[in-house]
């Protein structure tokens, strides 16, 4: 990723509710394409804006791609019921989270594992992460 990146964002997003196939919010940015999210509580899609924008704002910085600039706040303009709230994100989680640079690590196998492992043709970094992902629950 890029150096020199700001340790936070800040957009206006909006929130609107909706009736039809019963009660959920529908959460929208403004300023950015295509991120929204919606949930069923007002609580559950404020937390949902949170990670949308993280994500969203990671996926922009790690393909380079230019960075809108954020409506200030008095400006937003709100659509008929809808509430209009700052949402702002720290970066340093997503970052982590979308980092695919690699990290060397040296372990210890028993030798005829290693050898059953090799001649199966498996790869072992791939069976690593696999497990750990696993074991992380992500």
């Amino acid at each position: 990723m890029k150096k020199n990146l700001p340790e936070r964002y800040a957009y206006p997003a909006c929130f609107t509710p909706y009736h039809d196939d019963g009660d959920y919010w529908i959460v929208r940015f403004p300023d950015l394409e295509g991120c929204m999210t919606n949930a069923e509580t007002l609580e559950e899609t404020i937390e949902q804006a949170h990670n949308i924008l993280e994500d969203y704002m990671a996926l922009l910085e790690r393909d380079g791609r230019a960075i809108p600039k954020p409506t200030p706040y008095e400006d937003v303009k709100t659509k008929k019921d809808e509430i209009a709230q700052l949402v702002v994100v720290p970066m340093s989680h997503a970052r982590r989270r979308w980092d695919e640079s690699t990290v060397k690590k040296t372990l210890t196998l028993p030798r005829w594992l290693d050898e059953m492992g090799q001649h199966a043709g498996f790869n072992f970094s791939q069976i690593l992460q696999e497990g750990l992902k696993e074991r992380l629950n992500i």
